[in-house]
C-alpha cells in the first residue's frame, strides 16, 4: 500500500501498530464498559466479568472474520448500529426541543425586564 512512499515498509509497519492499538483500546473499552453495566454500574467490574466480556467480544468477531470475512464485520457493524440512529436523531430533537424553549425563557424574561425598566422610566 505504501510501496510509491519513501520508507514504504516503515509506513506500513507503522500503520498496522496504529491498527493494532486502535483495536486494543477500543476492545479494552468495550469490555469495561460491559463488565459495568453488567455489574449494575460498578465502575470497578472484577478481571473475571471483563475477561469473560472480551473473551465473548473476541469470539463474536473471530466468528464473523471466519464465517464472512471483513464483509461480514462491516455488515453486522451496520447493522447492530442502524437502530442508534433512532437514537441519535431523538437526542437531536429533545436537544432542539430544549434550546427553543430556554429561548423562549430568554425572551420571556426580557420582556419582563423592559417592562420594568418602562415603570421605573415612566415614574421618574
Amino acid at each position: 500500500m505504501f510501496d510509491a512512499l519513501p520508507l514504504g515498509t516503515l509506513l506500513s509497519l507503522v500503520a498496522t501498530v496504529l491498527v493494532l492499538v486502535f483495536f486494543v483500546t477500543s476492545g479494552d473499552s468495550a469490555t469495561l464498559v460491559l463488565g459495568m453495566m453488567s455489574t449494575g454500574g460498578n465502575p470497578d467490574p472484577k478481571a473475571r466479568v471483563k475477561l469473560v466480556w472480551g473473551l465473548l467480544v473476541a469470539g463474536i468477531a473471530a466468528s464473523l472474520l471466519l464465517a464472512g470475512g471483513i464483509k461480514a464485520v462491516q455488515t453486522a457493524t451496520i447493522v447492530f448500529a442502524l437502530p442508534f440512529t433512532l437514537v441519535i436523531v431523538l437526542m437531536a430533537m429533545a436537544l432542539w426541543r430544549a434550546v427553543r424553549e430556554d429561548w423562549r425563557a430568554e425572551q420571556r424574561r426580557e420582556r419582563e425586564l423592559r417592562r420594568r425598566l418602562r415603570e421605573l422610566v415612566g415614574r421618574e
